[in-house]
């Protein structure tokens, strides 16, 4: 028997000879291991929030152009926002946070920090979500309103993004030895 890792008929990562699972071998290791299904997953969470995102931008974009597309915004938005349900599960679920905290731990103030965010933030558009579709259009100032809170809300979550890009990336550095 040897140390290898096997893939079962599931594709996931069987026990080595000595019992370990891949993941605890690639903590021991201090090598932040990925696995392609995890990878395939992502880019295809990616690309649909890229695609949802690219549909509802430009009909934010002026009140007038929300005004003729409201119904549309309405579905794009729970539809973003289901992706996003989907995107921050994917993220806590495979533990990207967690495999970087283990092989770089002076990155876990920040990941813990970053993964609190994702609660507040899918609150932020499940909420945002629910006033475009309650939203009275006949009100003075209401759909300016709306669309800054959206504006508002796109770019903390670009920021979020942006962040989690940076803690990957450090802790990559940290991995491969960068700087030494």
């Amino acid at each position: 028997m040897s140390d290898a890792i096997t893939q079962s008929n599931t594709g996931i990562p069987a026990m080595s000879a000595q019992g370990e699972s891949w993941q605890m071998q690639q903590k021991r290791s201090g090598r932040l291991g990925v696995n392609a299904a995890f990878l395939q997953e992502i880019k295809d969470d990616n690309r649909q929030l890229k695609t949802d995102w690219d549909r509802l931008v430009p009909m934010l974009a002026h009140p007038e152009t929300a005004l003729n597309h409201w119904n549309e915004i309405v579905a794009a938005l729970a539809e973003l926002r289901d992706q996003l349900a989907i995107h921050f599960s994917l993220e806590e679920a495979y533990g990207y946070f967690d495999d970087a905290i283990d092989v770089a731990p002076h990155l876990s103030v920040e990941a813990e920090s970053l993964k609190g965010q994702h609660t507040a933030l899918f609150a932020q558009i499940r909420d945002l979500a629910d006033q475009f579709a309650e939203a009275d259009l006949n009100r003075d100032g209401q759909v300016e309103k709306l669309l800054r809170k959206f504006d508002a809300f796109q770019a903390e979550f670009q920021t979020h993004e942006e962040s989690e890009l940076k803690l990957i990336l450090d802790s990559f550095g940290d991995d491969i030895g960068v700087g030494d």
